[in-house]
Parts: structure tokens; C-alpha cells; sequence
């Protein structure tokens, strides 16, 4: 039984970090699909990566310290590598987020397939090094390959020769990080303290996320508008995407959930049609232009479906009388508030609201 828990264990809570992970793109550019194909990817170069090793080792190329601490970290890192070489040069492909997760799918199915082998053959600890791999080894190996993947998506506008140079050099960081922790874990250092170093890791990815994410968010801000027909209003919610919830809430009640759905949809569509722009902007290869320009367009006939599916009448309170009405009134009470902070006219509603609590704040201490 220990054994059954120790493997759900191992497989439910890394996947549980790669939907973490994937909420966080709160645009929605990730396409789920790769993300499965890159956790596939991940658990196949396991295999390939311990066939290799053992090649290695069993030819006495090199021994079993070499191997732990060098060959296999750059071997496995480089592996599951190859999954996002092939993504991050299609056109539906973005920016760092995208890269970032796509990386983490890949070394969470690397993880999980490892899992499995070290669970099977230890048996009789089966439930306590599941806990600490999925706190500890698991996290390395997502986080690495999640590095690898934000670089990758920071240099795929280079020149041919030069991205497929600095695409080998993006090997090195994670690897490194890797070989750290391997050489930490077996020279006896306790997986204790490797647990904070991995959840450190972790974080960074979070942080490049986030910091991926703001980028795209001023793109957007640029680069979308009249010509794809996104009005004014439009732009600035598709901008504060942290808040869609509650553009969404009154077309729900209003229009109903599947109206509501697919307002979300045309967003996020819009979103994407404005961060492809910048890329198309920034890409000197002419065949990648064409294939940019093809998805944009693409992109585009989806948004007009959904629009004409929305209706008029759903369209018209999501441009005008919530998102209008919305900017105006929170506009109107910025500028009432900077007024009474200045003494201008019209800051007297808050200085007498100012002064009634005053008052009150006296008259409850003479009681």
C-alpha cells in the first residue's frame, strides 16, 4: 500500500506544480497541447538519457562520480531541450512564458518517469522519498529545463547561425544547476537542504513569468488596435488581464455564461493578436515573417467568428456600456480625489466628510 500512495504521490503533485505553473499565464498564449507534448517529450528522453548513461558508464567511459555529477546532468538537460528547439521556432509560439512553460512540462515528465524508477526500486522507503523528490529532485529538473526554455524564446529572432549557437549556450545555465545539485546529493548532503534550493528555483521561474508576462502587457498596449479593430476599451481590459474577472462577471449575469465565454475568448485573442505584432515587428527571417503574418490572420478570423457568435448586443455592453462606463467613472473619481487632495473646487464633499468625522472622533471622547 505504502508503495501504491508513494506513486500517486510521485505523478499527482508534479503535475499539480505544472498547473500552477500554467495559471500563471494569465493571457492564455500557452497552447495546452504542447504542454502535454512537451510532458511526453520529457518522459521519453528519460529513457534516452539512461540509455546513454549507461552506455557510458558500462564502457567505462567514464565513472559512476563523472557520470552523476557531469555526463548525466548534460546529457538529460540537453535531451529534454530538444522538444523546445522544435516549439519555440513555430508561430504560434510567443514569448518567454510560453517557454517557460513549455521547459517546465518537459522536465516535470523527465521527473515523473524517474519517480517511478527510484519508487520501484526501493520499495521499503517508497512513501518518504516520493515526499522529498517531489520537494526537491522534481522541481530541479522542471526548473532547468524551464530556464533553458526562457532563453530559448529570448533569442529565436537571432540570425540562423547565431540562435543555433546561443541555443547550445542556453544548456549551460541549467546545467549547472544541475550538476550542483547532483554533486550536493551525493557527496551526502542532505535532500533537506535541497528541498529550499529547489523551491528557490521554482521561484525564479514564477518570477520570470511574471516579468515575461509585464513585458507582453506593454506589446499589447503598443501594437493592438484600430487595425484589427480593437477599440480603446478593449485594449485597456486585454492590458489589466489581472482583472477579467471582472469584465466577465456582468456579461455572465447580463448575457449568460457561454456570451461570457466567448468575451473571454475574444480578449485573449486579442491578446495574442497584439503580442504576435511585436514579434513580426522584431523578425528578420522572411519565412518566419510570412508564417507570423499567416497566424495573425488566422487569429484574427477567430476573433471575428467569435464576435459575430457573441451578437451585437453583447459586443456593444462589453465596448461601451461596461467597459466605457467603467473607465469613465473610476477616472471621474481620480480626478475628484487629486482635486480635494489639491483644495480645488470640488474637493469640499471630502474635506466636510473629512470634518464630520472629526467631529464625531471628538464628541465620542468627551462621553
Amino acid at each position: 500500500m505504502p508503495v501504491v500512495i508513494a506513486l500517486c504521490i510521485s505523478f499527482v503533485v508534479p503535475l499539480l506544480y505544472l498547473y500552477v505553473i500554467r495559471k500563471l499565464d494569465l493571457y492564455g498564449t500557452g497552447r495546452f497541447i504542447y504542454n502535454l507534448v512537451a510532458l511526453m517529450w520529457g518522459g521519453i528522453s528519460y529513457f534516452l538519457a539512461g540509455s546513454i548513461n549507461n552506455i557510458l558508464l558500462i564502457n567505462g567511459y567514464i565513472t559512476r562520480g563523472q557520470l552523476v555529477c557531469i555526463a548525466a546532468p548534460i546529457t538529460e538537460e540537453i535531451l529534454k531541450a530538444l522538444i523546445l528547439l522544435y516549439l519555440v521556432r513555430r508561430a504560434d509560439f510567443n514569448y518567454v512564458v510560453d517557454g517557460a512553460i513549455y521547459g517546465f512540462g518537459a522536465g516535470i515528465g523527465f521527473a515523473i518517469m524517474e519517480n517511478f524508477e527510484y519508487i520501484a526500486g526501493n520499495p521499503g522507503t517508497a512513501l518518504p522519498l516520493a515526499i522529498l523528490r517531489v520537494l526537491s529532485t522534481n522541481l530541479l529538473h522542471a526548473t532547468a529545463s524551464a530556464i533553458i526554455g526562457s532563453i530559448l524564446a529570448i533569442l529565436r529572432n537571432k540570425r540562423n547561425f547565431l540562435q543555433l549557437l546561443l541555443a547550445f549556450g542556453s544548456i549551460v545555465p541549467a546545467a549547472g544547476l544541475h550538476m550542483g545539485f547532483n554533486a550536493m546529493v551525493s557527496d551526502g548532503g542532505s535532500l533537506l537542504i535541497a528541498i529550499p534550493l529547489s523551491l528557490v528555483g521554482a521561484g525564479l521561474i514564477v518570477v520570470i513569468i511574471c516579468k515575461g508576462m509585464k513585458i507582453e502587457q506593454g506589446w499589447i498596449g503598443e501594437t493592438l488596435g484600430a487595425a484589427d479593430r480593437v477599440t480603446r476599451s478593449e485594449t485597456a481590459v486585454v492590458q489589466r488581464i489581472h482583472f477579467l474577472d471582472d469584465v466577465l462577471v456582468p456579461i455572465n449575469r447580463q448575457f449568460g455564461p457561454e456570451k461570457a465565454f466567448l468575451a473571454e475568448t475574444i480578449i485573449l485573442t486579442q491578446a495574442e493578436i497584439g503580442i504576435k505584432r511585436k514579434l513580426l515587428d522584431e523578425t528578420q527571417d522572411v519565412t518566419f515573417r510570412r508564417k507570423l503574418e499567416a497566424e495573425i490572420h488566422r487569429l484574427a478570423a477567430g476573433m471575428d467568428e467569435a464576435r459575430k457568435a457573441v451578437g451585437p448586443y453583447c459586443m456593444l455592453f462589453l465596448r461601451t456600456v461596461y467597459l466605457e462606463q467603467n473607465t469613465r467613472i473610476w477616472d471621474a473619481i481620480n480626478q475628484r480625489v487629486e482635486m480635494a487632495r489639491k483644495g480645488h473646487a470640488g474637493g469640499g464633499l471630502w474635506s466636510t466628510l473629512g470634518d464630520r468625522i472629526r467631529e464625531s472622533n471628538t464628541k465620542g471622547d468627551g462621553s
